[in-house]
């Protein structure tokens, strides 16, 4: 303790310190010679103080040199201590990480005589950090931390991993220059308070919310919310739970039980009604052709009778759909025969149905006639809901082993707000229309393993999506031939 002596440091009690701290320590002059270092510095690195002296400083890795010798030029602007997280090097090759301090020693309102420095190995914290971040990082649920104040007021997001960074579409510096607020859909503004007091007064952990992607797509979410105390602050982790496929199947499941269960009304109420019918329109013949005056009236009963008996069959479909053949052909062939046959009502109005795509023979295994009803159905809306004079288009787009066909009118559109109506039993938007329509075409593509999808076209109109698979039209060739040999 001689050279310490020199340096006029309190003898007794801070020898004391020194000694027998847990901490490893070390005090260099200011020619940055060591001339001091305690036990549990020894017991920690394994280099002693000559050690430290004859071989330069052994303990701190080369490529850290020029971060070391910085370090003291802090000093000659102030007189602060400083502290930094780094790496140090035992004394059998060893890294370590470690937390340093390096404090200026100095007489009262004097110059600085000495430095302390203060390790201390903090690899089993790092470890624990980082094993916590992998998980943090590798979760397959979003995670959000933020802070709020005593009046409820909630920060930026304080950390989010690498999950949310994803399913948003924003980078980690976006989504730290955020708030809840601003990645929720706008509709739910006026809701956040009163959800987040709820979680706060521990009324509930779990709420169904929407956020909002940075392409813009909303996205249905479960957030399980925790409150806790860090550094005094009030701080809430936010566990986000995707339900897009969940909310999807449920759908499904919902349309499927609409299904079976108007299947079901269906044949009962078909059946019962559709025998009396067939008298009534008997006799409604024989009592009007007696008399020529009336004779415009029997015509718009009969027509009327034949429109109940039109929307019978189309429930009695819904109960229980016709078996029909599956062949293989040519999906481009099928929708230009329904264009030709459409393009003649579309005349009338002086619009035109155009094919705009041609990716060549796309071949698909279909009812063709249950195809064209379909096609038929979408093209017939398209012409009525379309203004005189106006264009109507049908795109064939091949995506890798299915065939999207897209239809795109001019029409005044379908308002957002019911486009998820569209299918739904006896839901129409036509005057005099029964809603069946739809419902049938979505079954009949179900059945071809293919998806019907409506869209708001821009700036008017809608779009009507079919995803069909496609057959390619050699392996259908080469099952044709194989089925003939056998026959």
């Amino acid at each position: 303790m001689e050279k310490i002596s020199k340096i006029q440091l309190p003898q007794h009690s801070l020898y004391s310190y020194l000694e027998y701290s847990p901490d490893a320590i070390y005090i260099l002059d200011l020619n940055k010679k060591v001339v001091y270092v305690n036990p549990s510095f020894i017991k920690l690195f394994g280099w002693s103080k000559d050690d430290l002296y004859e071989l330069n400083f052994p303990h701190i890795p080369s490529e850290l040199y020029n971060e070391w010798a910085g370090i003291f030029q802090h000093f000659d602007h102030k007189k602060e201590a400083v502290t930094l997280d780094t790496v140090r090097k035992k004394r059998d090759g060893e890294l370590i990480s470690i937390s340093i301090t390096i404090s200026p020693l100095m007489e009262p309102d004097g110059p600085i005589t000495a430095f302390l420095c203060l390790s201390r190995d903090v690899t089993e914290n790092k470890m624990s950090e980082q094993k916590y971040y992998r998980l943090f990082n590798q979760a397959n649920d979003s995670i959000f931390i933020f802070e709020y104040n005593d009046q409820g007021k909630v920060s930026n997001f304080i950390d989010v991993n690498d999950t949310a960074c994803q399913r948003l579409g924003y980078s980690r510096q976006e989504l730290l220059a955020k708030s809840p607020p601003d990645i929720g859909d706008p509709s739910l503004a006026d809701q956040f308070d009163l959800s987040f007091r709820s979680i706060v007064q521990g009324k509930t952990t779990f709420i169904e919310w929407i956020h909002v992607a940075k392409d813009g797509t909303r996205i249905p979410v479960e957030i399980n919310s925790k409150i806790f105390k860090l550094n005094n602050k009030n701080m809430v982790i936010a566990i986000v739970r995707d339900l897009t496929e969940r909310k999807r199947t449920e759908e499904l499941l919902r349309k499927s039980e609409s299904f079976s269960l108007i299947g079901e009304l269906s044949a009962g109420i078909a059946h019962e009604i559709r025998n009396p019918l067939t008298s009534i329109r008997g006799f409604a013949q024989l009592l009007f052709s007696e008399t020529e005056s009336i004779q415009s009236y029997r015509d718009l009963v009969i027509s009327e009778v034949d429109r109940i008996n039109s929307i019978i069959g189309e429930l009695l479909f819904l109960a229980k759909p016709q078996s029909s053949d599956l062949i293989d052909k040519d999906l481009i062939t099928l929708l230009r025969q329904t264009i030709t046959l459409l393009n003649a009502q579309a005349h009338l109005t002086e619009n035109e149905i155009v094919m705009e795509s041609n990716p060549g023979s796309l071949y698909i295994r279909c009812a063709e006639n249950k195809l064209k009803q379909v096609f038929i159905n979408i093209l017939k809306n398209a012409i009525e809901a379309s203004p005189r004079g106006a264009g109507i288009k049908v795109e064939v787009i091949r995506r890798k082993q299915n065939v999207l066909v897209r239809f795109l009118d001019q029409g005044k559109g379908i308002p957002a707000e019911i486009l998820s109506q569209i299918g739904s039993p006896f839901f129409t938007t036509k005057s005099g229309g029964t809603g069946l329509g739809i419902m049938i075409s979505q079954k009949i593509i179900q059945d071809h393993h293919g998806t019907l999808h409506f869209a708001a076209n821009q700036p008017k109109g809608t779009i009507v999506e079919v995803m069909l698979p496609i057959k390619k039209y050699r392996e259908s060739k080469m099952e044709h031939n194989v089925s003939q040999s056998i026959d």
